[in-house]
């Protein structure tokens, strides 16, 4: 059991942590897109196709990835240690849908999508993309 939350409480601080490290990282890369709009549109458009990439390609599935890390072992605290041995491991969990759902009935959850994580895990990475696509369009479309 304290290995179990010992896991939780990693994990959960290495979900805060990619989490500011993104959230950081693309604010600084809109800064600077926002600096060579209008002045170097190559520029722009490659620092925009290197920050949409590193959202879709490497933020969400990074921390989307880490906070089903982080219900796995979070829940599996709470289960019976007969209940425990019909886990997948965390690999499987994070990677196979089928025993993900099978699992999260043992959790007790339907999804790992909560309110919090719908905002902060979904909505940031849409809002900083349609951030990136506005500057675009008003580039193409102001020059």
């Amino acid at each position: 059991m304290p290995d179990l939350e010992n896991r939780w409480g990693i994990n959960e601080s290495l979900l805060q942590s990619y989490r500011s490290i993104f959230i950081s990282s693309q604010s600084y890369l809109l800064a600077v897109g926002a600096i060579v709009s209008g002045k170097n549109t190559v520029a722009l458009f490659t620092i925009a196709l290197v920050s949409l990439a590193m959202i879709w390609f490497i933020w969400f599935p990074v921390v989307t990835s880490r906070h089903r890390i982080v219900d796995y072992y979070k829940f599996a605290i709470g289960l019976a240690e007969t209940n425990r041995l019909q886990l997948c491991s965390e690999h499987e969990y994070v990677h196979d849908r089928t025993l993900r759902t099978s699992a999260n009935k043992l959790f007790g959850i339907n999804t790992n999508w909560r309110e919090t994580r719908l905002k902060i895990d979904l909505v940031i990475p849409i809002l900083f993309s349609l951030i990136w696509i506005v500057l675009i369009v008003y580039e193409l479309y102001a020059v």
